[in-house]
């Protein structure tokens, strides 16, 4: 694997986390609503996700997806459902900041983050087509174990720097006042992603 390659799908995989989805909006709400540690426990279960994608990707799954597109399907319906269930959470909420935060947030935080990025039926595809960059038939082990490294760190420390960025003090005093409309917009935002994954499932 050159060091060519490897840039290129290092970049392009930073490019694709900037871009707002629907871990970005989990790891927001989550981090303003429940603080900075729930956050980064977030950002450590989107990770766990990626880590997994890669390695499907690397042990050929996207050719399995690509002969069985029901199994593609019946994943799109479930993410969909899944995005749709946060966004009416979100919808639903009051949009109150605790002034303490529970310390047994961090084990549903992960959960929440790793199925958020699990059941996003597009993620497989975009590993299995970046990863066509650098997947070779004389691609060692030690490169595969580079590579799952650097994207699964790649990942977390960015969503982990969004969960710091939006529990810092600045940013909740801004939220304090706003927060319902804060949680309604992200509630939006989240069925928004549903009814587009659901377009999947239709394909």
């Amino acid at each position: 694997m050159s060091w060519a390659s490897l840039l290129l799908v290092l970049s392009i995989h930073a490019v694709a986390l900037i871009s707002p989805g629907p871990d970005f909006a989990v790891v927001t709400r989550i981090s303003i609503v429940d603080g900075r540690r729930a956050g980064v426990w977030v950002a450590a279960g989107v990770a766990t996700a990626i880590g997994a994608y890669v390695l499907l990707c690397l042990f050929g799954l996207t050719l399995v997806l690509n002969a069985l597109p029901w199994l593609s399907s019946m994943l799109s319906i479930v993410g969909a459902l899944y995005l749709a269930w946060l966004g009416i959470g979100c919808l639903r909420s009051k949009g109150l900041m605790p002034e303490t935060h529970r310390a047994n947030k961090g084990g549903r935080a992960f959960v929440t983050g790793f199925l958020t990025n699990l059941l996003n039926p597009k993620a497989m595809f975009y590993f299995g087509s970046i990863l066509s960059q650098v997947l070779t038939p004389d691609l060692g082990g030690s490169d595969m174990v580079m590579l799952w490294l650097l994207l699964v760190g790649e990942s977390f420390l960015w969503f982990s720097l969004v969960a710091i960025l939006f529990s810092s003090s600045r940013v909740l005093g801004w939220l304090r006042h706003r927060l319902v409309w804060f949680e309604r917009a992200v509630g939006v935002v989240l069925l928004g992603l549903a009814a587009k994954v659901a377009t999947y499932a239709s394909r």
